[in-house]
């Protein structure tokens, strides 16, 4: 156990940006993917004020919030204090090095990345390199850190908690070890709203709006890398005849979308606006609301994780790895193409290639029939 304080306002504490690695630059799909969950996490961010009352203790129990933490003598009159939990499928030994890298332009913070770590990606895979954690560290959570840019870490036991702190905040974290040999994470923040200091005016409004979601996200995104290493540690047992049912069921209803998909790009293109062009319509939609509803990801994932797959969203359809793993990039421009297509075509006056019921049969049959 280290029960060391230091004081984040007396001197640099001990750096991070002389680290022997630094997180990879963004690739267009990985832009593709972080503006879809800033897009994703919009109505949380708008309804947060709303919601406050039960977001703060969002996936916590009674007992968790009522439960002391390290860092609660702290700021005693804090106006923001928080408490969530989550449970994740894997010990503690293998959730603590998520924790320990944390940090912008280290390892991230694991949310959107777009709005915390300069679109730079969260690292989805422990980093040795980031894995010396001391008290006196900062944790940035902006490119160039300073004393009110970064958590410091204040104290920690390794493996069961570890407490953070600015000037005006603490942000704590728990991890017990469940009879499953899975882990409940806790989480705990408090923060002071000093309105003689200018600054709160931007900062407040920003934890009031922004706290949730990139909270829950982040809780979210620990749970995923956590389990994921996990699976590849210790696999699950392959339950290979599911697994290709999945396989099965989820390639054949990726190709009635394509087939879809492709009718209204040659509907679209041809000015045939008609009812099969509805129907195919109607089709892609549902599948759009289905993908959106899960949180952007696929719910047959999920199923082939459960089933054994190692990484749902590359093992759960029959399809080569990098189709797979960018179908929601590769998509979005041909929906943005046939939406366009179709609004020509509805601004022209209809469908003008198709025969209405009122001309059938057409004239020329008409004539063959005299």
């Amino acid at each position: 156990m280290i029960p060391t304080r230091t004081d984040p306002t007396t001197g640099p504490p001990t750096r991070t940006t002389t680290e022997p690695w630094a997180p990879s630059p963004p690739t267009p799909a990985d832009l593709a993917r972080q503006v879809r969950d800033v897009v994703a996490d919009l109505p949380r961010f708008l309804t947060a004020p709303l919601l406050r009352r039960w977001h703060l203790t969002w996936g916590a129990g009674p007992a968790e919030v009522a439960d002391r933490m390290p860092g609660d003598d702290l700021f005693p009159l804090a106006q923001y204090r928080s408490t969530r939990a989550i449970t994740i499928a894997a010990p503690p030994d293998e959730v603590w090095p998520w924790l320990v890298q944390v940090g912008c332009l280290r390892a991230g913070w694991y949310s959107d990345d777009l709005l915390d770590d300069l679109a730079r990606p969260s690292a989805r895979e422990v980093v040795p390199a980031l894995q010396d954690l001391q008290v006196g560290m900062w944790l940035p959570m902006a490119p160039t850190p300073s004393a009110t840019s970064s958590f410091v870490v204040d104290s920690f036991e390794a493996q069961r908690w570890v407490l953070w702190r600015t000037p005006s905040s603490s942000w704590a974290w728990r991890l017990v070890a469940l009879p499953d040999g899975g882990t409940r994470l806790v989480t705990r923040l408090h923060a002071v709203y000093d309105w003689h200091r200018a600054s709160t005016a931007l900062w407040a409004p920003l934890m009031e709006f922004g706290d949730f979601p990139m909270m829950r996200r982040m809780l979210r995104g620990i749970r995923q890398r956590a389990e994921a290493d996990h699976r590849r540690r210790v696999p699950l047992p392959v339950d290979a005849r599911r697994l290709a049912l999945i396989r099965g069921v989820h390639t054949a209803a990726w190709f009635s979308i394509e087939a879809c998909v492709g009718y209204l790009l040659w509907s679209g293109a041809t000015g045939r606006s008609d009812r099969r062009a509805g129907v195919a319509a109607a089709v892609v939609a549902g599948e759009c609301l289905i993908f959106t509803a899960d949180g952007f990801h696929c719910p047959m994932t999920g199923l082939a994780e459960a089933a054994g797959a190692a990484t749902g969203s590359v093992t759960d359809i029959y399809l080569p790895a990098w189709v797979a793993q960018n179908l929601p990039a590769v998509h979005l421009p041909l929906l943005v193409l046939i939406g366009w297509l179709h609004g020509r075509t509805l601004r022209r006056g209809g469908s003008p290639r198709t025969t209405s019921r009122s001309q059938w049969p057409p004239p020329t049959l008409r004539r063959r029939a005299r």
